[in-house]
C-alpha cells in the first residue's frame, strides 16, 4: 500500500492467504455439439401419394446447427426435406418438390441466438462495469463507518491484496483498521483465519483515499 505504514508485526506480515477464502474448485463443463431442428412444416395437397393415391402429403424441413449449452449458435450444412403421406405413412421421394421447399423455407432467426445476443451482452457488461466504477467512486467520495476497501499492491510482477475497514469518519479524516494477512489473489472477504486488527488504527484523509482510488490501489469498495 503506497503511502501507508504497515503496522503488522514481522510474524503477521508473513501471513499470506492463497486464493482468499475460496476453498473449492468449481469445474464448468462446456456443453457443445450439433443438433437438428425442424424449422418448418407444410401440408402438400397438389401431389398424389404413389402408394395410396391420397393428396395429403406432410412436408418437414430440417436444418442442422451447432449449439453451446444447448443454445443455438450457428446453422450448418444444407436444409433437409422429409415428405410423408399423412394417410398411409409412406415416404414420398421427389427431388423437385424437395428443392422447392428447401428454397422457399427460410432458416429461423433463433438458430443465430448466440451471435445475435453477443453484442448485447458486451454492451451490458460495459454498462455494468461503468456503473460499478461510478458507484465505487461515489463510495470513496462519501465514506461511512463500516466501508471495507480491498487494497491492491503491485510490486514488480507480484500483486497482493489486503483490507482496510472504516471505523469512524471525523470531518476530512478517516479512522481505519487493517487486516492481519495478505492475499495472493483477488478476494472480496476475509479468510476464516483472518481478522481486522482492532488494537491498531490507521489515519487517512479523504484526499489520500481519493488518490488511492485514482492510482487503482483501491480495487473494490464493500458497503453493506
Amino acid at each position: 500500500m503506497v503511502g501507508l505504514t504497515d503496522h503488522r508485526t514481522p510474524a503477521q506480515q508473513q501471513v499470506v492467504y492463497v486464493g482468499g477464502n475460496v476453498k473449492k474448485i468449481t469445474i464448468m463443463l462446456l456443453i457443445k455439439g450439433q443438433r437438428t431442428a425442424r424449422i418448418k412444416s407444410y401440408s402438400e395437397n397438389h401431389e398424389k401419394c404413389r402408394q395410396c393415391g391420397a393428396f395429403d402429403l406432410s412436408v418437414a424441413v430440417f436444418r442442422d446447427y451447432y449449439h453451446l449449452f444447448f443454445i443455438p449458435f450457428l446453422p450448418i450444412g444444407p436444409k433437409n426435406v422429409k415428405i410423408l403421406c399423412s394417410s398411409c405413412g409412406e415416404s414420398f421421394g421427389s427431388a423437385t418438390l424437395s428443392k422447392q421447399y428447401e428454397e422457399t423455407t427460410r432458416t429461423p432467426i433463433y438458430l443465430y441466438t448466440i451471435p445475435l445476443l453477443f453484442p448485447g451482452l458486451v454492451i451490458l457488461a460495459v454498462y455494468a462495469n461503468l456503473t460499478t466504477q461510478d458507484k465505487k467512486a461515489d463510495f470513496v467520495r462519501n465514506p461511512i463507518a463500516g466501508d471495507v476497501y480491498l487494497i491492491r499492491t503491485d510490486k514488480g510482477d507480484t500483486t497482493s491484496y489486503s483490507f482496510l475497514k472504516v471505523i469512524e469518519v471525523k470531518g476530512d479524516t478517516l479512522v481505519l483498521y487493517h487486516n492481519n494477512g495478505v492475499y495472493s489473489s483477488f478476494t472480496t472477504s476475509l479468510d476464516i483465519n483472518d481478522s481486522f486488527v482492532t488494537n491498531e488504527q490507521l489515519i487517512l484523509s479523504k484526499l489520500r483515499l481519493r488518490q488511492m482510488l485514482d492510482s487503482d490501489e483501491i480495487n473494490t469498495v464493500i458497503r453493506k
